[in-house]
């Protein structure tokens, strides 16, 4: 099979140069489970911008990266690597971290290279982004067959070649498109295409931004703590003790737990969703997400909010579903608005934008136009 090439040579200004520097620590590589064995360094576009403290470490699984775009990191180098089901060792110390959270992004259409301008733009206007959070569906109609699938390029590796993402680590967990009942994709090939040397020969990947390090792992990003789990495999039962005593050890201010299928939404999927939580999905994303500040998903082609407090179970979770990346799907006026929905559309495609400063975030969704079309501030 041909090696992918990308459409258009990397765009880079002389101050994105930083991007293309890798730097990694060890990683902890956790027992045995749906992952990859050896480790496989997290790129660093915060390499070069500026003295800082040490990094040090934490002794639990998680990992610093640095913004892209070549703007300075807000604090110090920044350091990583991933394994299976856990990402490197070391933190790097941030007082701001800026995440971006998409879903169901994989159709390499109009709409994904339009978010895709948008969120290159919005990290390059705050001086530099950390990390993305990919929600699942990562490519349609079915997921990847092997590490040199044709649907690498066009739907994933070109819309991103952006100057404000080159550099990013891009965490990705599996939507049911991507593997399951309902796809032809392989699981293990979205795993395995982590491990990848960079390059344009066979058996390479064209950038280093696809993290999927396993199934589920976690990745710690300055002081905010990224959980992503596979909710395709929603029977696990190894999964949900593994993931959430996880959640329940760190220590970190920040707890975002990532997947694809949703615990509540006002979206078209409101009326297949509670079949599988009576198939024990629920009590699988419950079982992770409560202790953590947010559960994010996918799967529902638009952008919801709903406040904390919607299960009262987890009362402090705050509930966001960012799954329109590349496409939208209506809803009828029959499904049900969710108690404490704060925010929802399905008139645009767009993306989600994190900011963490000590115990305060600002979310922001913003459409593919570059409008910001909700803001929530939450204090801790």
């Amino acid at each position: 099979m041909k090696p992918l090439r990308a459409a258009r040579p990397l765009a880079i200004s002389k101050k994105s140069l930083v991007a293309l520097v890798l730097s990694a620590s060890p990683a902890i590589v956790f027992g045995a489970g749906c992952g990859v064995a050896d480790s496989v360094p997290i790129p660093s576009a915060g390499a070069l911008a500026g003295a800082g403290d040490e990094p040090t470490s934490t002794g639990a699984a998680s990992s610093g990266a640095g913004p892209s775009g070549g703007i300075p990191a807000d604090h110090g180098p920044s350091l990583g690597a991933a394994g299976a089901q856990a990402i490197g060792t070391v933190v790097s110390h941030l007082d701001v971290v800026r995440i971006i959270a998409i879903g169901d992004t994989g159709e390499g259409n109009l709409a994904q290279n339009q978010v895709a301008d948008r969120m290159s733009e919005k990290c390059i206007e705050v001086g530099g982004c950390h990390a993305v959070m990919m929600n699942g569906d990562n490519f349609y109609d079915n997921g990847v067959a092997d590490t040199g699938d044709a649907q690498w390029g066009p739907k994933f590796e070109q819309p991103y070649d952006r100057a404000g993402l080159n550099g990013l680590p891009f965490y990705a967990v599996l939507g049911n498109h991507d593997h399951g009942p309902s796809s032809n994709g392989v699981r293990q090939a979205q795993i395995d295409y982590s491990q990848l040397p960079v390059g344009d020969g066979p058996g390479m990947r064209m950038t280093a931004k696809w993290h999927m390090p396993a199934s589920y792992y976690d990745v710690r990003v300055g002081d905010v703590h990224l959980f992503g789990i596979d909710t395709v495999d929603f029977t696990s039962d190894d999964q949900a003790r593994d993931m959430s005593a996880r959640v329940a050890a760190s220590d970190a201010t920040w707890k975002i737990v990532f997947g694809h299928h949703p615990r509540y939404t006002s979206g078209a999927h409101a009326s297949d969703n509670p079949s599988l939580g009576m198939s024990g999905m629920f009590a699988m994303q419950q079982a992770i997400y409560c202790g953590a500040d947010m559960y994010m998903a996918g799967h529902d082609h638009n952008l919801e909010f709903i406040d904390k407090g919607r299960d009262e179970g987890c009362p402090s979770t705050y509930f966001a579903i960012s799954g329109a990346g590349s496409k939208t799907r209506p809803v009828s006026p029959s499904v049900p608005t969710e108690r404490g929905q704060l925010f929802f559309t399905d008139k645009t495609e767009g993306f989600a934008y994190l900011r963490f400063e000590g115990r305060s975030l600002l979310f922001e969704f913003i459409d593919k136009q570059g409008a910001v079309i909700f803001t929530k501030t939450i204090s801790k």
